[in-house]
């Protein structure tokens, strides 16, 4: 049986106000067109469908059409709720939809929901597990639950696995191995890692598809995988391929993982360079409908460098002078203490990244005299 693996939907979602709906139907779209080339028996869709728990109207019709479109081809579903989602929202019509093969799991209710499927290579059973926290998973287990990985590994061991079977969940958790995982700015951050979920928890199963991370990866095994968010949601995320995960299971032990690259509408892409450089390479490089964060390394003062830009790149999220995203220590300071000058000086920093020079501090000492200001 083939499984195409998703994550991360994040239907609706904005990005510097932009609404990428137009860019998620592109990528469904294109989904869809694979899945039938590819004729697989089934997807997984492991969480943050949505990017807020109350999506826009949009995003619920967005993800209507998919759903409606994979029945039609004859495609089983399988989704849970990440932290994004919604849970009651997400379940809802969840016994209407299984009678067409579409199954949801919303809300962890005290059991582990599974599916179980046949092929030539025997039974196949497909596990359930929406994003939890210990919180969520302390009512139904009469013991301290002080971690998300012991309320994972608890609601794992209630659910025993038959070991003839090849064995798949589908989870949203923050996984890591030996504490490492490659992480994006678009993710909710952890606090301190106490959300963090070792990989060694899942060994049990054959394969696990994981949500919550927007970079594909392994974690641990080969077996153990993020798929991935199918669009990039931050600039950080441009460099990074995205792409459908392909998961064939033959008989138990044998499993074919492959890849199908997936191509945005218009992809995040950074600039960087002087003004009259970027309105140039505008004009003649092409992709000026590309999502675009400016960079510019211009010294002198600009005359509207945002409307000059955004009249050749009509995309564009975010512009910054160079170095402007650095953080940078200042000392702390009085204003009653600091002279004239040196708040200019460090007002001067901050906005050109760069020192006062000689020339330009006369200047300022001559104005301030002019105004009638005392010296230092």
């Amino acid at each position: 049986m083939k499984f195409f693996h998703l994550g991360d939907l994040h239907l609706g979602k904005k990005i510097y106000d932009f609404s990428m709906i137009e860019d998620q139907k592109y990528i469904l779209a294109q989904i869809l067109e694979k899945a039938e080339q590819e004729k697989i028996d089934g997807i997984f869709i492991s969480g943050d469908v949505y990017d807020k728990g109350i999506p826009p109207v949009e995003a619920v019709r967005l993800l209507d059409g998919f759903l409606t479109e994979l029945s039609k081809q004859k495609i089983a579903v399988f989704m849970i709720a990440g932290n994004h989602d919604s849970p009651q929202r997400l379940d809802f019509g969840r016994n209407l939809f299984q009678e067409n093969h579409i199954h949801i799991c919303g809300c962890y209710d005290g059991a582990l929901n599974s599916i179980v499927m046949e092929d030539d290579f025997g039974e196949l059973e497909i596990f359930l597990l929406p994003f939890v926290k210990p919180a969520l998973v302390s009512p139904y287990f009469e013991e301290d639950i002080p971690s998300y990985e012991k309320a994972v590994a608890l609601v794992l061991a209630s659910a025993p696995q038959d070991k003839k079977r090849r064995n798949i969940l589908l989870a949203h958790q923050f996984v890591t191995w030996r504490g490492e995982a490659e992480r994006s700015d678009s993710e909710t951050d952890s606090l301190g890692g106490v959300d963090a979920v070792d990989a060694s928890v899942f060994f049990e199963f054959d394969y696990v598809a994981l949500g919550h991370l927007h970079s594909p990866q392994k974690i641990g095994r080969e077996e153990i995988r993020y798929a991935g968010s199918p669009l990039a949601y931050s600039f950080s995320e441009i460099r990074r391929e995205k792409r459908i995960t392909l998961v064939e299971f033959k008989e138990k032990g044998n499993i074919k993982i492959g890849f199908l690259p997936l191509i945005p509408k218009r992809p995040l892409r950074e600039i960087k360079g002087p003004l009259q450089g970027l309105l140039e390479a505008a004009r003649t490089q092409g992709g000026s409908e590309d999502y675009i964060r400016a960079i510019l390394t211009d010294q002198a003062a600009l005359n509207d460098p945002l409307g000059q830009l955004r009249f050749v790149y009509p995309n564009l999220m975010t512009m910054e002078l160079e170095g402007q995203a650095r953080q940078e220590k200042e000392r702390l300071f009085s204003a009653e203490e600091t002279s004239p000058q040196e708040l200019f000086s460090l007002f001067f920093r901050r906005q050109n990244d760069r020192e006062i020079d000689d020339l330009q501090e006369k200047a300022v000492k001559k104005i301030w005299g002019e105004m009638g200001g005392e010296g230092e």
